[in-house]
This record gives structure tokens, C-alpha cells and sequence, in this order.
């Protein structure tokens, strides 16, 4: 068996993951606002911004960069470094979980080098060689950042209830 990244079958998973990605990051937001968790609740938050964000402005990115394919790679990669940013911060001044940050710098790291790489291969080299890396990673760092949303979870299942330690 054959696995063809330009069948229907992968485009169409491709489809499924971004449409419900911005979801589940808002029930992680939920979850997390539910729980009273504000560490989680933050990195959650914040990819659910982010995924807002992307939503908004990739038609309008498309449409800037229309001619000259170069933007919108420069965009999503200063994005992504953002995203690594602001979560450094935030693990720096204790406001996020350290091992939650440090997991998702880890995840995200591929992405901007991914985007910087497909602008270099396709529209300076003329080549193709980033073709098969960026329809397989970019999708495999987003479905990873969407559940690292959710692994505090384990942590607050794990951790003592007052209640029952009283």
C-alpha cells in the first residue's frame, strides 16, 4: 500500500484537522476555565488566538501575495517565532507550565525553519524538494500543538484534591 500525499483521502484529513483544531483549542479553553487552571488556560488561549488569527488573515495574505509567493512564507514563520516568544515569556515569568512551554518550543521549532526552507526551495531554487516536508510536518506540528492544549489535563487528574487530603 502506496501513501500518496496528494490523494483526496490526506487532503481531505488535512481539511478535518485545520476546521477543528480552532475548536478543540477553544474546548481546551473551556476545559481549562472550567478546572480553574490558569497555566493551561493561558497556553490554550493562546493557540486559540493564534488559530484565530491564522484564520483571519491567510485569505488576506493569499490575496497580498498573490504574485509573488514570499510573504506569506516570511508571515507564518515571524508568526510562529512569535508564538515561541510570547510562550517563553510567559514560562520565564511563571505563567504558563515550563514543561508545557519547553514541549511546545520543541513542537513548533520545525515550522518557521520549514516555512524559511519551502521559500528557498520553491521560489528561489525553483525546486521541489520541500514539497513531501511541508504537507507532512507543518499538519503533524499543528495536531501536536493542539494536544500539548490538552496534557495539563493528566496533570490536574494526578494532582491531590484538597478534600481529600483534609
Amino acid at each position: 500500500m502506496s501513501f500518496d500525499l496528494n490523494s483526496s483521502y490526506f487532503n481531505q484529513f488535512l481539511l478535518l484537522i485545520r476546521d477543528h483544531a480552532t475548536l478543540l483549542t477553544f474546548i481546551s479553553v473551556a476545559l481549562f476555565a472550567l478546572l480553574r487552571d490558569d497555566k493551561a488556560l493561558r497556553y490554550a488561549a493562546l493557540c486559540a488566538a493564534f488559530y484565530v488569527i491564522g484564520y483571519f488573515s491567510f485569505p488576506l495574505i493569499k490575496q497580498v501575495d498573490a504574485d509573488l509567493y514570499v510573504i506569506r512564507y516570511v508571515y507564518w514563520a515571524f508568526s510562529d517565532i512569535v508564538f515561541m516568544a510570547i510562550l517563553a515569556v510567559w514560562a520565564l515569568k511563571d505563567k504558563v507550565y515550563l514543561w508545557q512551554s519547553i514541549l511546545a518550543q520543541l513542537i513548533v521549532l520545525p515550522a518557521p525553519i520549514m516555512q524559511l526552507f519551502r521559500l528557498v526551495d520553491r521560489h528561489y531554487l525553483d525546486l521541489s524538494y520541500s514539497t513531501y516536508l511541508y504537507k507532512s510536518i507543518l499538519p503533524l506540528v499543528n495536531i501536536l500543538t493542539v494536544i500539548l492544549c490538552f496534557l495539563p489535563v493528566v496533570y490536574v487528574l494526578k494532582k491531590p484534591s484538597k478534600s481529600v487530603a483534609s
